[in-house]
């Protein structure tokens, strides 16, 4: 999770410029598990079903996910590995997420929007460095946001998207912001979950998670997740902590807190935490980011029952909400 604020941004940048850059004693280990075979996929083999894919109530009205998860494409070779789903004639959905998540995160998306014969988008979510399970640490000067940036504006390049909406998560909406910036004509328009600007939030973990990166520690990060009702704590390893390391993750990038205004954006949050009513101490927003996405081309603001994860717990009130403004917007 991210609190995309000007004051703990300002810290952050504050805490990059004093903080020195891990020695070579402190360099990257390998992950716990090698590369896997070809054609296997932990994402996608594990994650995408028995983490992401609601159940129960919050299943209703999608697909069996097996039958989902039949049909999705995997691919691990650079830029970024990437979980793909749909007709690549149809208009896309290029999704990114969050910490500690991965592409698999949007699972109820990618069975909602994009499975069967009758699906009016493709559905492709990419997992950026350090994310994904099955791939090595990625070497620490590629441990940078704006790396993180180039690596999805080649990634998308090279899915060949059509007339792209541009779905964005947590540190994904964040990097998503500055990729709308740089690279204006990959995405159309802008769907971002629960990260804005401005707001007050407890940012405590976001230092836990730094210790944990520092460290080499999952403890902290792990315990960070839970506290937030993670749908995958156990993915909330140390490796995926960077980006909270600003004295690594901000290197070369001079960072705006909003997208452009001339793309059109729904904003969407969850108005729970922890199972209760979110306070301004769990809120990633002001009223005043409010008032900027309304003012964009066809703005939109969106609530309802779920946390900051609420994609996946209330699928289809969001499913219908991303496909009523998408025909709002022309499709």
């Amino acid at each position: 999770m991210l609190a995309a604020t000007r004051s703990v941004l300002a810290a952050s940048l504050a805490v990059a410029l004093a903080a020195p850059l891990p020695t070579a004693n402190a360099a990257l280990k390998p992950p716990g598990r090698p590369l896997t075979s070809a054609g296997a996929d932990t994402l996608l083999d594990k994650y995408f079903c028995d983490v992401y894919y609601p159940t129960g109530t919050a299943a209703a009205n999608l697909p069996p996910c097996e039958s989902v998860k039949a049909e999705v494409t995997s691919d691990l070779t650079a830029p970024l590995p990437t979980l793909s789903l749909g007709d690549p004639t149809k208009p896309a959905l290029f999704f990114v997420h969050g910490w500690p998540d991965s592409g698999a995160e949007f699972a109820a998306q990618f069975g909602g929007l994009c499975y069967g014969p009758a699906a009016r988008f493709r559905c492709v979510a990419a997992t950026w460095q350090n994310f994904h399970p099955d791939l090595p640490n990625a070497p620490l000067e590629e441990l940078t946001l704006q790396t993180t940036i180039d690596k999805l504006a080649a990634t998308m390049e090279a899915a060949r998207l059509v007339d792209t909406t541009f779905v964005i998560h947590d540190w994904g909406s964040f990097v998503g912001y500055q990729l709308m910036w740089q690279h204006p004509h990959l995405m159309n328009r802008t769907i971002s979950f629960d990260i804005g600007s401005g707001g007050h939030p407890n940012v405590t973990y976001q230092g836990q998670n730094a210790i944990a990166f520092d460290t080499h520690n999952s403890i902290p990060s792990m315990t960070s997740a839970r506290y937030w009702d993670a749908p995958c704590p156990d993915c909330a390893t140390w490796r995926t902590a960077w980006p909270y390391a600003t004295n690594v993750s901000f290197r070369g990038l001079v960072p705006k807190l909003r997208p452009p205004k001339t793309k059109p954006l729904l904003f969407v949050w969850g108005n729970m935490t922890r199972g209760k009513p979110r306070g301004k101490e769990s809120l990633f927003f002001d009223n005043a980011w409010l008032e900027f996405v309304e003012s964009t081309p066809h703005g939109r603001v969106v609530s309802g029952t779920g946390d900051h994860w609420i994609f996946h717990e209330n699928p289809k009130l969001i499913n219908s909400a991303m496909v009523e403004w998408l025909a709002a917007c022309g499709l």
